[in-house]
């Protein structure tokens, strides 16, 4: 009997901590957030993450009531500002805002990562998909895709190809162009859309796979010509812009996607909350009709574990593929 009473007395209040730990944290989450939101954003202004997470952020901030500072930290790929958030505190007040690239590509293009994406970040939500488009200079004389790969081919190590960076996906795109047509082409990396853009709009590179909404405007005003879309079908932003299969190169196809995530342990309660307010954002048919601008077509509103799962086997596709290629980045 006194065994019993004495496991009573010191159970009773060990039960009410845990019972009052449960509606606390839940109390923690329905009051997220009641301060500033840090996004980070793992490349340089002026990319296609950078216009895409500022738009989508600056609804946020209005729709939930606080700051969502955005938060530029580029450098290895994407891979410095990602390790920012995979060990930031779980808190709800540090996220991500990326691409394909940091969750899938740089696990193949890396020896090692400072930070297990998998592991370390809590997918959130789906934002856009990114096609990605194969332009050249006017000044190299390739009148269309076939003439571009037959140039490639016969000059082996005469043209570069510019990336916004080791590890990112127009790096992965040009480098698989150039293996797939079997042609030798140098690799010039740049840190971020921004420089790549310079040294193309001057002639100074061969060719480049970029996002629609930052070449579009080049395009169309004939500084850039675009050689073909690396997806399956033609874009409304650029209509008269040839599939790879329709331009003679069948069975190549690359993309990028746009993403948030958050700490690894980051509450349940914060980020249903923070992935209903993203599908909400990208439901406004404003923000549509400006990505559709854009030539970034929105992703379904995938919940988060839907969310988890089409990122999941977007890694088990890209990985290997990336390994394959014999593609390095270290």
């Amino acid at each position: 009997m006194r065994r019993r009473r004495f496991i009573q007395l010191i159970s009773a209040p060990v039960a009410g901590a845990l019972s009052g730990s449960v509606p606390s944290a839940w109390a923690q989450a329905q009051d997220w957030p009641n301060r500033s939101v840090r996004v980070v954003c793992p490349f340089p202004p002026g990319g296609n993450t950078d216009v895409v997470g500022r738009l989508i952020t600056a609804r946020l901030q209005a729709l939930l009531g606080q700051p969502f500072v955005f938060d530029n930290r580029p450098g290895a790929g994407g891979n410095i500002g990602s390790e920012i958030v995979a060990k930031a505190a779980p808190d709800g007040y540090t996220l991500l805002v990326s691409t394909l690239s940091t969750y899938a590509l740089n696990v193949g293009l890396y020896r090692s990562l400072p930070y297990d994406p998998q592991k370390d970040l809590a997918p959130v939500a789906m934002t856009v998909m990114v096609p990605l488009v194969l332009v050249t200079h006017p000044s190299l004389g390739a009148a269309n895709l076939q003439e571009l790969m037959k140039l490639l081919r016969d000059n082996p190590g005469k043209y570069h190809y510019g990336s916004a960076g080791n590890g990112t996906s127009g790096h992965i795109a040009c480098f698989l162009f150039a293996d797939m047509i079997g042609a030798k082409v140098e690799h010039v990396p740049y840190k971020g859309t921004g420089p790549v853009m310079t040294d193309m709009l001057a002639g100074r590179l061969t060719y480049t796979f970029d996002a629609p909404s930052v070449l579009a405007p080049h395009i169309q005003a004939g500084a850039l010509k675009a050689m073909a879309i690396a997806t399956p079908e033609r874009l409304a932003l650029l209509p008269g812009v040839p599939t790879m299969a329709e331009a003679g190169l069948k069975g190549y196809e690359a993309y990028s996607w746009n993403a948030f995530w958050a700490p690894a342990g980051t509450p349940d309660a914060i980020l249903d909350k923070l992935n209903a307010a993203v599908i909400k954002v990208l439901a406004e048919p404003a923000i549509r009709e400006q990505l559709d601008k854009m030539g970034v077509p929105i992703m379904p509103a995938y919940s988060r574990a839907e969310t988890a799962r089409f990122m999941k086997a977007e890694s088990d596709k890209w990985v290997p593929i990336v390994r394959a290629s014999g593609a390095r980045a270290d």
